[in-house]
């Protein structure tokens, strides 16, 4: 597909979705979890001036805004309604910075070598019609010494695979595994790519050094399976623990989402 069709089709696919974007991610504890979890990884480096990648209603511009350390937070999202929510954010902190793009029209945008930390939460990079021209986009505007955080919904989602096995659905079984992924609604089709481990480095390591790699909901349900583990439960806390024993296993890629974490060289 054309890419400028395919973005265009994937900023209709959110427009739609941006009214209730905002409250419907407040109201699941598993995405709440997991975006403070990765708040912290992006805290664990230089976090002066950020740039977020399919920033969606601006939870995270806001929230990163309001550290004292953070001078500016820039965003590049390729869907218009979320940025007018954005636009709206932005005028009670002049450290918001909302773009209407994608990660390849960085440059654009950007100087070089000006952004500490640009942060990708929640897979936005699987909507992404030219990966490696995004990462070669986002490369040259990160700082020397600084990094890409970026989180992708995992190709070897072993829980999916198995459940639909078990239910007699071998299509769902293997949708991630094709290369275009349908997306997560069973109504509304979103066509984008789901990656492996292996893929993702050979692109990154093109133009930055790994430091990092993570994987989440292994063993704990996902965010759309929330009601199997309540917040604060017993059975949930136990399988968040368990993920995180899974970290130092060859299992660690085998959850509902992966995050890594891509060093420019000084």
């Amino acid at each position: 597909m054309n890419p400028k069709k395919y973005h265009q089709s994937v900023a209709d696919y959110y427009d739609e979705e941006a009214e209730s974007f905002e409250s419907r991610a407040n109201e699941n504890h598993v995405l709440m979890t997991l975006r403070n979890l990765f708040r912290q990884k992006v805290l664990e480096g230089e976090v002066q001036d950020l740039l977020e990648i399919g920033y969606g209603p601006g939870l995270d511009m806001v929230w990163f805004a309001e550290l004292k350390e953070v001078d500016s937070v820039f965003g590049l999202d390729i869907t218009p309604e979320f940025h007018k929510i954005v636009v709206q954010k932005a005028e009670k902190s002049t450290k918001i910075k909302p773009l209407l793009g994608g990660p390849e029209d960085s440059k654009k945008y950007l100087e070089s070598n000006s952004i500490d930390t640009i942060y990708i939460f929640f897979g936005a990079l699987n909507t992404c019609g030219e990966l490696e021209k995004a990462i070669f986009e986002m490369s040259k505007v990160i700082k020397p010494g600084g990094r890409i955080v970026a989180t992708f919904v995992n190709k070897w989602y072993a829980f999916d695979v198995i459940w639909n096995i078990l239910l007699l659905r071998p299509n769902k079984a293997i949708n991630r595994l094709r290369k275009e992924w349908t997306g997560y609604s069973p109504t509304r089709y979103l066509a984008s790519r789901c990656y492996s481990a292996r893929q993702i480095h050979d692109i990154f390591k093109k133009y930055l050094t790994k430091k990092h790699r993570s994987g989440y909901c292994i063993t704990h349900p996902a965010w759309y399976r929330h009601h199997w583990a309540p917040y604060q439960s017993l059975r949930g806390k136990f399988l968040y623990k368990l993920d995180v024993l899974l970290q130092w296993t060859p299992f660690w890629n085998l959850g509902e989402y992966s995050l890594y974490i891509y060093e420019k060289p000084e």
